[in-house]
């Protein structure tokens, strides 16, 4: 972070950041997958993660489509909408701490908007169902804009979006490639890691109640 001073909008990051759903790069949801549904973790995750997720999150296939494929295939026909709330319910884990954060720069009068790379239907969970619409001005997410972080096209949507210059945008990511991209694009950046609430408060010169809790 180059110049605290300068920031006007500060864009987070949802999985990791604002979310602490994230664990030595385990996501929540997957840790009791098998036993709470009955499911196999390791075919679900293959099925998903060969490239049609990141389709979906760039807005070129529709993820309930790509769920419904797995279970039509491996005996869990009608539990696309299970399995999906599971999901998306197990990773809902707003990280008190960071939003602690965004609260003390709105009052600021800091601008807050959340960066991340999630396609379209978990971005409406987490921007209805979790109410994040009331914690940030704006969700940028790589389904809507049908495009992803790392590349630099991504910030500079948010740019022209905001009308904002790009040393006056801090992007906080736990994602180093992120973190690269935005910095190539003349943004300030921090590269945020577990437990580095204080680190980042102290950057910002902001005052907040951290609260003592754990990663799930």
């Amino acid at each position: 972070m180059r110049d605290p001073s300068a920031v006007q909008v500060v864009a987070w990051d949802f999985d990791g950041v604002l979310n602490r759903n994230v664990q030595n790069g385990v996501f929540a949801w997957s840790r009791n997958f098998e036993r709470d549904l009955g499911l196999s973790l390791h075919s679900f995750s293959r099925h998903l993660f060969d490239g049609r997720f990141q389709k979906a999150m760039q807005g070129e296939a529709c993820l309930i489509e790509i769920v419904t494929e797995w279970t039509e295939k491996n005996g869990a026909h009608g539990r696309t909408s299970e399995i999906l709330d599971y999901w998306f319910t197990r990773d809902a884990l707003p990280d008190p701490d960071t939003l602690a954060i965004v609260g003390a720069l709105k009052a600021r009068g800091v601008r807050n908007v959340m960066a991340t790379n999630n396609e379209i239907h978990r971005t409406d969970f987490i921007e209805h169902k979790m109410g994040f619409h009331a914690h940030v001005d704006r969700i940028f997410a790589a389904g809507r804009m049908k495009i992803a972080k790392p590349h630099t096209n991504y910030f500079a949507h948010i740019e022209d979006e905001l009308q904002t210059e790009p040393a006056a945008l801090l992007l906080v990511d736990d994602m180093h490639e992120n973190i690269l991209a935005a910095r190539s694009r003349g943004w300030q950046a921090f590269h945020f890691t577990e437990g580095s609430h204080g680190a980042l408060a102290d950057a910002l010169g902001v005052r907040t109640h951290m609260a003592d809790s754990k990663q799930p």
